[in-house]
């Protein structure tokens, strides 16, 4: 009842905030690149951040970031599609559409292999102008002398990601001091995964039943089948319909984080078609690492451990003002989870009629490529230390927690504190 209350009051102080977590078709038809699920790029159209509280000024950023955008996860997949297309072509079975992608795949093929999950050109210039914006906007944070500490999960995405975004710091300020790490060591809280509880989840019949007959009503293949084979024969023997299509978007939705190479698969597929099947994506990480309540809502608590150092590494920056920011650079099921955990708009919704499920929550607004957190500190110029004000940005924009401001997007370090222990205890 009192978290009721507090998200109740928070959208009564901000009403704009619903805005967010609102989307309709016509939205996704306008940019099928939101379609891409936790492919999404990066969107730099950023909303103005408020004024800081008169007397107060920055003095901490806490931030964790996903990586940059990436090369598909799975580079082989393009060999495996262009060898299915390939054997169908010897045998007379595709369209002239379906030649036409079997040639895109193989360009696929020799620009990606051996790349798989490897950041692109596109991820980079992500990390840098985030970077740059952070530094353009807390220049107080960042100057000369400021302590940044840096820390990366060991997956070279990460590390890159992490070295991009402090090499352009240290461009924009030489007389930083920075620190980088990437080790296993920290792994418990910068990406951990309980896998043996994640298959549970994912594998219990209130979650896989419903689940099943949505992905079944919105995954339709035959029209686009139809439209790059040419064999229906050839079809019903050699192609499992359902899984084409699906690996075909799949791929699809990764073709925009790799920009320099210009190859799309939109144009194969209808804007239902992409809608539909984002619809079915969306729904599967809502389980995966959202807070679902059709298998328990457990899964943002994987980043407990996250949360914890979040709090420890900024109570130690308010008492002895250093770092003066902290980096930590790792991967969107962290960074889902974390966002749920701390109830940050729109991040913890709990929907048991998948059919809702896209108006209130949406994967690509909460984990796109290079997605972040930044908390921001406030203190006074002048007066008490302990007097701290925080905000939280995700991805750049200002969101709220259910905790009561009358300042808000800035909230009082203190009770902000307290919530998130709150939540922690009910691990």
């Amino acid at each position: 009842m009192e978290r009721t209350y507090f998200k109740v009051l928070c959208l009564l102080l901000c009403p704009f905030l619903s805005a967010f977590s609102q989307t309709s078709k016509n939205e996704m038809y306008a940019d099928l690149d939101k379609t891409g699920s936790n492919y999404y790029s990066y969107s730099t159209k950023l909303k103005t951040q408020t004024p800081t509280p008169k007397g107060y000024e920055p003095f901490y950023i806490s931030h964790y970031g996903r990586h940059g955008s990436r090369y598909y996860i799975n580079d082989l997949a393009f060999k495996k599609m262009y060898d299915i297309l390939d054997s169908a072509d010897k045998s007379k079975a595709l369209t002239t559409l379906g030649k036409d992608v079997k040639n895109r795949f193989f360009v696929l093929w020799e620009d990606g292999e051996n790349r798989a999950g490897d950041l692109t050109p596109l991820g980079v210039r992500q990390q840098v102008g985030i970077a740059e914006r952070m530094y353009k906007n807390f220049p107080t944070v960042l100057a000369k002398g400021s302590e940044i500490d840096a820390k990366s999960t060991p997956k070279a995405r990460c590390v890159l990601s992490m070295s991009s975004f402090c090499m352009k710091l240290k461009e924009l300020n030489p007389n930083m001091n920075i620190t980088m790490d990437a080790s296993k060591h920290d792994l418990y809280y910068m990406c951990y995964e309980n896998k043996e509880a994640r298959d549970r989840r994912m594998s219990d019949t209130a979650w896989t039943n419903p689940f099943g007959k949505f992905h079944y009503k919105y995954i339709q293949p035959d029209r686009l089948v139809a439209s790059i084979f040419s064999n229906a024969e050839y079809v019903q023997k050699h192609i499992d319909k359902t899984a084409f299509m699906r690996k075909l978007y799949d791929i699809s939705c990764s073709m925009q984080s790799a920009d320099h190479i210009n190859i799309s698969f939109y144009d194969l597929f209808t804007k239902e078609e992409l809608f539909d099947n984002w619809q079915v994506q969306n729904a599967w990480w809502y389980a995966y690492a959202g807070p679902c309540p059709l298998n328990g809502s457990d899964a943002p608590y994987e980043a407990a451990d996250l949360l914890a150092k979040i709090i420890e590494e900024a109570d130690h920056a308010v008492k002895f003002g250093a770092p003066n920011v902290s980096l930590r650079f790792g991967h969107d099921v962290a960074l889902m989870s974390l966002f749920a955990l701390m109830h940050i708009d729109n991040c913890y919704v709990e929907e048991r009629n998948l059919e809702n499920l896209y108006t209130e929550w949406c994967d690509f607004k909460i984990i796109p490529m290079s997605a972040n957190l930044q908390i921001v500190f406030y203190k006074k110029k002048k007066g008490n230390d302990e007097d701290v004000l925080v905000k939280f940005l995700q991805n750049e924009n200002e969101v709220g927690i259910p905790v009561k401001s009358d300042i808000y997007p800035y909230y009082k370090w203190s009770e902000a504190r307290d919530y998130f222990k709150s939540q922690l205890r009910r691990k």
